[in-house]
């Protein structure tokens, strides 16, 4: 903080030179720092200034100013609250520090800091002492900082975008209303929560490896999951940067809700790899199955074929096979374990893939179905069991020869 400048200089001992050899050396110090100084005799009103004052006000160095012209260079609004401090510190002994609005002779519009104090005689006010210097660049550097916070502050409120900001623990610093509004949650039922506990299970244990790429990169994308207020997930597809300032790290994260695509991908997929009539998995999921390594190493299967299904599309036609195919589904699914899945390879050929099974278990699978006497059609099954360094295909048309076995056994 600049402190007033006292203007009055030794004369008793010192003669012409020597005054004006100090008034040069506080000339140069004022044009170096930028500050200027002034002076206010209360007894005859006289007002002084430094040569760097002069500067400020685009006046010559050896301006002589009045009190009233000083006084003129600040608008009507300003001018009452100078005046108003001045007048304090002249009742009261109070100093002032002030950033105000001036305009120089030139018309030039400026902020300047004005400083004084009050020297006092026999308890009564004698002189105002104070200093001025231009601050209009740090101004302007403070103005564009606020408008730039003003900026961020609309997009983060008005942006579509999700934002957010959490710490390097992973918890959450701020959240915009469109996060809000995309997990259904109040933005105090989300600032200070870490991430894992709006995340499913398994998705929140992913929050310490995604936390370790991001610090150590500097940055990362991909998705993420949370939980909504309603239960329902959310996917997120993000991207997020490493903020460091004065010291603190903090994690800036943009991100877009794509949980419609997501589903809408999910869907597309379902209807590409299910059969459209009876919903059951087709040959083209086993064919994607088998390309990501298949059901495992331990698994068994049950072909079934439906017997007479011809006869039931010749005679009562095609629309009265499908209600059968659909009902045989249906039934098939109620008698299966969980973990096995149904598939139609077309026609009337369905087949039930049963992952950690064996023989047994297939066989078991087959009883359960024969024993069940509500199947809306006949049909004849055949099992096998995967076996280590067999292909799928291999296993696959063992469970057809059994079944074959089984259709030519009941013929004889």
């Amino acid at each position: 903080m600049a402190e007033p400048v006292d203007l009055s200089l030794p004369a008793a001992h010192a003669d012409a030179g020597t005054v004006q050899a100090l008034q040069d050396v506080i000339d140069r110090i004022g044009q170096v720092a930028g500050v200027g100084g002034w002076q206010l005799n209360l007894a005859d009103g006289v007002l002084t200034w430094t040569a760097q004052t002069c500067r400020i006000h685009d006046q010559p160095i050896d301006h002589v100013p009045t009190l009233e012209e000083a006084i003129s260079y600040y608008s009507p609004e300003v001018r009452a609250v100078l005046e108003a401090a001045i007048l304090r510190g002249i009742e009261h002994g109070e100093g002032w520090d002030l950033e105000l609005p001036l305009q120089t002779a030139a018309g030039r519009a400026i902020w300047v800091r004005a400083q004084g104090t009050v020297e006092q005689q026999r308890g009564k006010a004698s002189r105002l002492i104070g200093t001025l210097q231009d601050i209009t660049e740090r101004r302007r550097d403070i103005d564009a900082l606020i408008a730039s916070e003003r900026r961020f502050r609309s997009l983060f409120t008005y942006s579509l975008g999700l934002i957010c900001t959490h710490d390097v623990h992973g918890v959450l610093l701020s959240v915009n209303p469109a996060a809000c509004q995309s997990l259904g949650f109040a933005m105090t039922e989300l600032v200070d929560r870490p991430l894992a506990d709006l995340m499913p299970v398994a998705d929140a244990q992913q929050v310490p490896a995604y936390l370790a790429r991001i610090l150590s990169r500097g940055s990362d994308e991909g998705r993420l999951r949370f939980l909504a207020a309603d239960g329902s997930v959310r996917v997120w597809q993000y991207r997020n940067v490493v903020d460091v300032s004065d010291g603190e790290t903090v994690i800036l994260g943009h991100a877009q809700d794509i949980t419609d695509q997501v589903l809408q991908e999910q869907r597309l997929r379902e209807s590409a790899v299910r059969d459209a009539l009876t919903g059951c998995y087709n040959r083209r999921y086993l064919a994607e199955t088998m390309a990501l390594g298949g059901f495992g190493e331990r698994w068994a299967c049950v072909a079934i074929d439906l017997d007479g299904f011809k006869v039931i599309n010749d005679t009562h036609g095609h629309a009265q096979g499908d209600d059968v195919l659909v009902r045989m589904a249906a039934f098939f699914r109620e008698h299966i374990r969980d973990q096995d899945q149904l598939l139609r390879l077309g026609g009337d050929e369905f087949l039930i893939m049963q992952p950690q099974a064996t023989a047994e278990d297939a066989l078991a699978c087959v009883e359960r179905l024969a024993a069940a006497h509500n199947a809306p059609c006949a049909f004849t099954a055949g099992v096998a069991e995967h076996r280590v360094g067999r292909t799928m295909e291999a296993t696959l048309a063992e469970a057809d020869a059994d079944l074959y076995r089984l259709r030519r056994h009941r013929r004889r």
